[in-house]
């Protein structure tokens, strides 16, 4: 991956560069599933955002377009990382609650398994 320095100047250089430590400190603490780490590194990024977003000049937006790609990439990479453990969290809490797991059930019909999708014992149409 190009480093985000390569492509920019400046404050945005170093913004960037700290973005990418950041997305890579996050990505090692959902590898190893280290909360506290996890924490540091998500307000580590969203602070480095923040400052991004609040010195962007309309003059700078094509470097930057460019030097985001790979840290876009590298996120949604995270994203991927924690798509699972969301899943599982969500089937444990459903479990929990007594309901059925639903995001994989379809009817007959094709719908949805969901409350909404299906018959009410006891009443007639």
């Amino acid at each position: 991956m190009n480093r985000p320095r390569q492509q920019a100047s400046g404050w945005a250089a170093e913004a960037l560069e700290q973005l990418h430590e950041s997305l890579l400190a996050e990505r090692d603490a959902l590898v190893r599933e280290d909360i506290d780490s996890l924490a540091l590194a998500v307000q580590s990024k969203e602070r480095t955002l923040r400052r991004l977003a609040a010195g962007l000049k309309p003059a700078d937006v094509a470097a930057l377009h460019e030097a985001l790609g790979p840290l876009r990439e590298l996120n949604e990479r995270n994203a991927r990382l924690l798509l699972p453990r969301i899943r599982l969290n969500q089937a444990r809490i459903e479990t929990l609650l007594g309901a059925t797991p639903t995001s994989a059930l379809y009817s007959a019909n094709g719908r949805g398994g969901g409350a909404e999708n299906r018959p009410q014992r006891g009443v007639r149409a």
